[in-house]
């Protein structure tokens, strides 16, 4: 397969290229290309790109689904808290959707919920009757707390370990968290380091309830605790994060990377799913109806499937913090969306 045959070419270059030093690496960018009309743009080549990493630009390879594209792992991350009732309604019947119009039968999917914990309801999984098992299992819990990017930091731990994948994290939530460990900073360099596109499909509280018959209350049971493990938190314990029981981070993902995040929250904005997506190449659906969620699920099968997957070796390799820009040079007028940046 092209895709495995690339990641072949790319080590061997790198392991004979006396010039890159031992922090190069194959650099994997989706590409989400659209017309005026605001439609998916097919047939594009590696000749119709530009591709510029700290405004140098780059020799890529261009992968679409004409030539071949890795097996989709997804997770779905969705808010629990008693005030997004309403919407945990409207998700409950989206398990049966996601095998057939994203993930394939080569991919996988899971569930994370997320209230004043985060709560594992499926490990990915190509079991299409796990996944809608674990969407109906999704309950109201505490009130308000919404640690949303703990949960996010949890599912990007956990879709590091999917190997020959496009990582995905799929965000039902409110556009804000609401008491979490994790920092946005850290969140964010953890998602662009282990390549993983955020995309969030966002709701306001007060909307959704007035479109549903289920009413906002205080829940009087919650979900069964789930106990975590080191790898899903990424502490040392297994337990949540706090300030006794820190992330444990790689030495290479010890980078500060708070420059480029900043940029990133400059060019899209102080809204923490606008920063999550935008700076790893998703984007930010809104519903506040049933339908209009599904709706959502279709949009984002369709991009995923219509995407370009752009991959090259940095040059030159310097470390630290890679902004990225992707271009099409075909006269017309497109739109193209990818990840912001990356370090090295």
């Amino acid at each position: 397969m092209r895709w495995a045959s690339l990641v072949v070419c790319a080590a061997f270059l790198v392991a004979q290229e006396t010039h890159f030093d031992v922090r190069s690496r194959l650099v994997l960018a989706p590409v989400t290309v659209t017309d005026g009309s605001g439609r998916l743009v097919p047939g594009l080549e590696a000749s119709d790109f530009a591709v510029l990493d700290n405004n140098r630009p780059q020799k890529i390879i261009v992968d679409s689904i004409d030539t071949g594209l890795p097996r989709i792992a997804l997770m779905i991350v969705v808010q629990s808290s008693g005030i997004a009732e309403p919407a945990i309604e409207k998700a409950k019947h989206l398990g049966s959707m996601i095998q057939p119009v994203i993930t394939g039968e080569r991919g996988c999917a899971g569930v994370v919920a997320f209230d004043e914990r985060v709560i594992w309801l499926q490990q990915c999984t190509g079991d299409s009757d796990a996944l809608r098992g674990a969407f109906l299992a999704l309950r109201p819990a505490g009130y308000k707390t919404a640690r949303m990017l703990d949960a996010v930091s949890s599912a990007v731990s956990h879709l590091r370990q999917e190997r020959n994948a496009r990582r995905v994290v799929l965000l039902i939530s409110e556009s804000r968290d609401r008491g979490s460990e994790s920092t946005l900073e850290q969140v964010m360099a953890d998602a662009q380091a282990a390549d993983v596109a955020i995309y969030a499909a966002t709701f306001s509280a007060l909307a959704t309830a007035v479109t549903s018959k289920v009413p906002v209350h205080l829940p009087v049971s919650k979900l069964p605790n789930q106990t975590p493990s080191q790898e899903t938190m990424h502490t040392a314990t297994g337990a949540p994060p706090s300030k006794y029981n820190p992330v444990v981070r790689p030495n290479e993902q010890r980078i500060d990377v708070k420059s480029g995040i900043q940029e990133i929250a400059r060019k899209f904005g102080t809204n923490t799913t606008d920063v999550l997506t935008g700076g790893t190449g998703g984007t930010v659906f809104s519903f506040t109806k049933a339908k209009a969620l599904e709706e959502v699920i279709l949009k984002l099968g369709d991009e995923l499937h219509g995407q370009y997957i752009i991959s090259f070796v940095p040059d030159p390799p310097e470390g630290g913090y890679h902004t990225l820009e992707f271009k099409v040079t075909r006269k017309g007028t497109f739109e193209v969306r990818g990840r912001a940046g990356y370090k090295l």
